[in-house]
């Protein structure tokens, strides 16, 4: 019973994590908007409040940094929640691998901040932010009996949908000028649902670990 307990609460801090990955990538970014000579909100990016363009890069990239390890502190609590709920490795493992690799890109981004040419990172960085939302809802889909959540994660997906093609420049548009705004939007399908996927991931864990008491001989 005692270790059991142990392990739903290291669950419950590691998806904690996950819940405060949106409050810190958008609230990094009000807090170093101020000391940005300039700045937009629909032309300066995330990134750019890291670069050597801003007095505060150094404060910001350790945040960014936080961020990172937050992140990837979650997704072990997403496969912990996940497999403990029941699902499966197939789902649970890419649904983790997914969260980690977004973890891994904040870290590489605030230890390569602009304008260093590794800054971008990797390809598969990008692939795991696309494959993110799709994952997050079909992990958390069978746990939605909340029509609210459901229309969130269905929302999201069609967000994402529409700002692919926004992002990759495919529809001719000004990319450039409205890139701190097509960033923010976008990241609504990343940081938001990793915060609410863990929020849900953790009531879930906590009303399972009642059930499991409760059936338990007095």
């Amino acid at each position: 019973m005692g270790f059991s307990l142990s392990r739903q609460h290291l669950t419950l801090a590691l998806l904690t994590a996950g819940m405060a990955a949106p409050l810190l990538y958008y609230g990094l970014q009000a807090a170093a908007a101020p000391f940005y000579p300039g700045f937009s909100f629909v032309g300066t990016t995330a990134s750019e409040l890291g670069s050597d363009l801003s007095p505060q890069a150094p404060a910001f990239n350790a945040g960014i940094i936080l961020l990172g390890a937050a992140t990837l502190l979650a997704s072990a609590g997403f496969w912990r929640a996940l497999r403990r709920l029941g699902a499966s490795p197939a789902l649970a493992l890419p649904t983790s691998l997914a969260v980690a690799a977004n973890g891994v890109q904040s870290l590489w981004a605030g230890l390569h901040p602009m304008p260093d040419p590794r800054h971008g990172g990797h390809p598969a960085f990008i692939l795991a932010m696309i494959l993110l939302p799709p994952l997050l809802t079909a992990a958390l889909w069978r746990h939605s009996r909340s029509r609210v959540l459901q229309a969130y994660l269905l929302a999201t997906l069609a967000l994402l949908a529409v700002m692919i093609p926004l992002m990759s420049g495919a529809t001719g548009l000004d990319t450039h000028t409205y890139r701190g705004l097509l960033q923010r939007v976008f990241t609504l399908t990343i940081f938001p649902p990793i915060g609410v996927a863990a929020y849900v991931l953790a009531r879930r864990v906590r009303a399972s670990a009642r059930n499991d008491r409760a059936k338990q001989p007095s």
